[in-house]
């Protein structure tokens, strides 16, 4: 949507500032969208009615604007004010008002426009100039030149006379040159230095020097992970917009873009960190489960600038390393199956197993109903995670309330859809999906029951043993999962509806680690 300025008579939009990033700037060699140059003007937002109503009043007061049916002209979010119509140049505390160039105030009035007189009427009165005589002092016995001097300027040629005269000729050119060298000296004094931008922090880079510092706080395996990383995603990242919630993140329709057409580049402010510094902020939350206020101290940016880069970053993660968790065939599980696992279990194509992560607990008596674990005594939200026989995750369903039994989240997440004639499934006792699988040509192994059992037999000790061996791997897998602190405590609330997000980041940074059977 193009942005024009709501003063009357001023034509300066947004294509305007479009138009100039695309000429070359002649100082910097390159294009002014990617110089350091500031552009001709800003259009600047009006003052909200929440945070400064007077500033706003006095806005629109000055604009002095009315609707076609004479009613008072009330801006809307999308109306602008751009910087030439402040003696500023910008909001400043000085000047925190339009005051220049509104349209209304420049105009004369009609009392004051005199009536045009004719140009033989003019030429009539003009009097006659009088003849020009030079100075007695100056001229001595000498003349002065008769040719036309060179120069565009009247104080190019100098006096005849000796140096230090106080002829009236003299001083008068003397007065002017001091004149204009006190303005010239004015005008360098109250010249405005040109605004530096802030130079990219190198905060990653001091904090990111080496693999242990990397495993240490964002997760990954090593520095080059790192890198290959933000080099993979930096593109799409540039060109992102903030979260900064639904009211105000929503594109019209008439904006969205179009099948076929490549993503506009990103509007709006400089950003002032670098694809990097995000990345590295939203790790570093993931892993160590930093506050806002730490890493927002940490990288010298606002506590909301690192909410917003965190909620942002983790939508757009999770879309771009979806992809490491995939269910593979069965050629491929029989390529990589290990020696111990093909020895015991040839057909077996994954093992299942349901984590929980704490939350805090909500405030709404129904949603604490449906959140309660039993068998943590506390409020939770339960994923089943799936794994392949090298101890891959292989799958990951949607998180589910704490109160949701194995069997339900098992059937609902989609995982029997692609259980094919026989596969052989490894769980736990509380997967009771045996008829689900046999209905799909497909085995279950879970533990004999011992409950109500005094001891279980050397044969039902040996089964037990035998399919713990085997379905330690994912529990294995979890772990490595679980290496992020944000799933070790307690999530806040307000995070709940990221956990999806924050579940499969998590997951598919653990399959970027070595094989975990061999």
């Amino acid at each position: 949507m193009v942005r024009i300025c709501s003063v009357a008579g001023c034509s300066n939009n947004s294509n305007h500032i479009a138009l100039w990033r695309k000429q070359f700037c002649e100082v910097h060699n390159r294009i002014y969208g990617t110089c350091y140059c500031l552009p001709p003007f800003r259009l600047l937002t009006f003052p909200t009615e929440r945070r400064d109503p007077e500033a706003r009043k006095k806005w629109i007061k000055a604009v002095n604007r009315k609707n076609p049916d004479g009613s008072n002209w009330i801006p809307t979010s999308y109306d602008r004010i751009c910087s030439k119509h402040f003696k500023d140049g910008e909001v400043t505390e000085k000047n925190p008002y339009p005051t220049l160039h509104l349209g209304y105030r420049d105009l004369p009035s009609a009392k004051t426009v005199k009536p045009r007189v004719p140009v033989y009427e003019r030429l009539a009165r003009r009097p006659e100039a009088p003849p020009v005589l030079p100075d007695a002092g100056c001229l001595r016995d000498e003349t002065l030149p008769t040719h036309t001097p060179a120069s565009d300027h009247n104080y190019y040629f100098k006096c005849q006379c000796r140096e230090g005269c106080e002829c009236g000729g003299c001083m008068n050119l003397h007065n002017k040159v001091l004149k204009l060298q006190h303005e010239l000296s004015e005008c360098k004094s109250t010249k405005k230095s040109p605004v530096k931008r802030k130079a990219a922090t190198n905060i990653t880079t001091t904090l990111l020097k080496g693999d242990s510092d990397v495993r240490r706080f964002t997760g990954l395996p090593n520095k080059a992970t790192f890198d290959s990383l933000s080099q993979h995603v930096a593109p799409r990242a540039r060109r992102m917009q903030y979260w900064a919630g639904q009211k105000r993140t929503t594109t019209p329709e008439s904006q969205l873009k179009k099948p076929g057409e490549k993503s506009p580049k990103k509007t709006g402010p400089q950003r002032k960190l670098t694809p990097e510094d995000e990345l590295c902020i939203v790790l570093m939350k993931l892993k160590l489960n930093l506050s806002v206020y730490f890493l927002s101290a940490l990288f010298k940016v606002s506590p909301s600038l690192v909410s917003q880069v965190f909620n942002t970053w983790i939508k757009f993660l999770a879309v771009e390393l979806k992809p490491l968790i995939f269910w593979p065939d069965k050629g491929l599980i029989l390529d990589s199956m290990p020696v111990s696992m093909k020895a015991k279990y040839p057909s077996l194509r994954c093992t299942l197993d349901c984590t929980e992560v704490f939350i805090e607990r909500p405030r709404n008596l129904e949603n604490q109903a449906l959140t309660w674990s039993d068998y943590k005594h506390h409020n939770t939200v339960k994923f089943l995670v799936a794994i392949s026989p090298n101890g891959m995750i292989s799958f990951l369903s949607k998180a589910w309330g704490g109160r949701s039994s194995d069997r339900v989240i098992t059937r609902e997440s989609g995982i029997l859809d692609l259980i094919e004639p026989g596969d052989l499934i490894l769980a736990d006792r509380g997967f009771t999906i045996k008829e689900d699988l046999l209905l799909r040509g497909a085995h279950l192994q879970i533990p004999p029951p011992s409950k109500g059992l005094e001891q279980m037999t050397s044969a039902d000790a040996l089964k037990t043993k035998k399919i713990a061996n085997a379905r330690i791997h994912v529990e294995r897998a979890i772990g490595r999962m679980k290496i992020f602190r944000i799933l070790q405590e307690t999530m806040p609330i307000t995070m709940v509806p990221l956990v999806d997000d924050v579940i499969i980041i998590c997951a598919a940074i653990a399959n970027m680690q070595p094989p975990l059977v061999t």
